[in-house]
């Protein structure tokens, strides 16, 4: 890589650094954490899974993740420490498939680590609710641990001598995925199915292929018929296939439309350098034409989310939430960085123009990180004064009348912790069981 890219790189890495620190530090819990850290008061780690599995829904591995975290909680600044060993497990899986797929193809690539850092970013952008995967406590064990385990998978399966901790990564991984999220278990057993129709013999031969499916098929069974899945299938409405297409149909476009001023653009933008990275590889790409590998990709990637938000909007009876388009968010990733270093290494740009293009990302960086840090100083301060508040109010009021709560502000990329104006939904009443209180909870208007 020329040396010029270094210094705005380098700076780049330092500002993302400490945005996901800094982002982690003013990180709170927020929305179902206290409903979890309510039940960990009066109930063991079995008697919470037991209830999550046979109650709520059969995902068993994050369920036990989640019960089996829970005592840490009143450790002061776990959530800290949890949020920055989430964020390190991801750098590290992506720099594992990193390597193992440039040795795959036989790519010369310097600077692992710094492309998979500057990876990791581009895959915050393409999350489209990063509020609710990477910091949300609840919700990343589901989501982003699912996705730290399928760029485990990944790759292992781009690994070309594989070894016994290899076998054990895949079968960790595997069984993870398959106890946590369903629209990346189908959509990772489709693409299993696809390649051995399409390459039955290297199929056969691969065992982490074949392991990796049954695997997966097996903990989909389990979810599948677990009595908490049930139970819950019984509270959600079943669709008619009219609104069936049109709920798909809607999120899609949502997901791949109105979002794309704050998640495709600036994943783009920050893609950059793997431009630079092709025009610079040792290599020769084969056959890539750049208007009909955009033109598959394309395809490739609406189709993935018209299943992956079909495979949710069935069992759920609603319009999915933004969270539920993980794997559809992976794969965008790996086809945006793809068609990125092809196009570098097949049609070149000035020196001047590479250099002008890495200095405007980096000052566009530095203005993120100084105004996200900004906004969430300020929630975290106004998260804290009213959760000082509440926990006085307990010895304090002894009216049975409501209690009112100023509206938190903006959150930025934290997930927010703000109640509703209705004192009988599930946010109010979690906060009102997690501190004891007799009176209820409402938002002022």
């Amino acid at each position: 890589m020329p040396k010029y890219t270094h210094p705005y790189l380098l700076i780049q890495v330092f500002l993302w650094s400490f945005f996901f620190i800094s982002t982690a530090y003013f990180n709170r819990y927020a929305a179902d954490d206290f409903y979890f850290l309510t039940e960990i008061k009066n109930k063991s780690v079995v008697e919470v899974f037991n209830h999550l599995q046979f109650n709520w829904h059969g995902r068993f591995a994050s369920n036990l993740l989640i019960a089996s975290l829970l005592p840490f909680t009143k450790i002061p600044y776990f959530l800290m420490v949890f949020n920055l060993t989430s964020c390190l497990l991801l750098y590290i899986a992506i720099t594992r498939l990193t390597k193992n797929a440039a040795n795959f193809y036989d790519i010369n690539l310097r600077n692992k680590w710094l492309l998979a850092f500057l990876a990791m970013t581009v895959f915050f952008f393409l999350t489209l609710f990063p509020n609710d995967v990477w910091f949300w406590f609840t919700g990343s064990i589901v989501y982003l641990y699912s996705t730290i385990a399928l760029f485990f998978l990944l790759g292992v399966f781009f690994k070309k001598e594989k070894n016994s901790g290899d076998y054990f990564l895949l079968i960790i991984s595997s069984i993870f995925i398959s106890g946590s999220n369903e629209p990346m278990i189908l959509i990772l057993l489709l693409f299993l199915v696809v390649f051995a129709v399409k390459q039955p013999l290297q199929f056969k031969v691969q065992l982490p292929y074949l392991l990796s499916a049954v695997l997966l098929f097996s903990g989909l069974c389990v979810i599948f018929f677990s009595s908490g899945t049930a139970l819950r299938d019984e509270l959600t409405p079943s669709l008619p296939w009219t609104k069936v297409i049109l709920f798909t149909a809607y999120a899609t476009v949502k997901s791949l439309l109105f979002k794309l001023h704050y998640t495709f653009i600036p994943a783009i933008l920050l893609a950059f350098p793997f431009y630079i990275l092709g025009a610079i590889a040792q290599f020769k790409s084969v056959n890539f034409r750049p208007v009909r590998e955009l033109l598959y990709s394309l395809l490739l990637i609406v189709s993935i989310v018209i299943i992956n938000q079909l495979i949710v909007v069935i069992p759920l009876g609603a319009l999915p939430p933004d969270r539920a388009t993980m794997v559809a968010s992976v794969l965008i990733l790996i086809l945006l960085i793809r068609y990125l270093f092809l196009l570098g290494n097949e049609i070149n740009i000035s020196e001047k123009l590479k250099k002008n293009i890495l200095a405007i990302n980096t000052i566009g960086v530095l203005v993120f990180v100084v105004v996200t840090f900004q906004i969430h100083n300020n929630y975290a301060t106004a998260y804290d004064k009213r959760m000082d508040e509440l926990a006085k109010m307990k010895a304090s009021i002894t009216h049975q009348h409501s209690i009112y709560l100023k509206p938190l502000p903006y959150s930025g990329y934290l997930p927010s912790a703000e109640i509703t104006t209705d004192t009988t939904h599930f946010l109010n009443v979690d906060l009102k069981r997690h501190f004891k209180l007799n009176n209820a909870l409402i938002l002022e208007e």
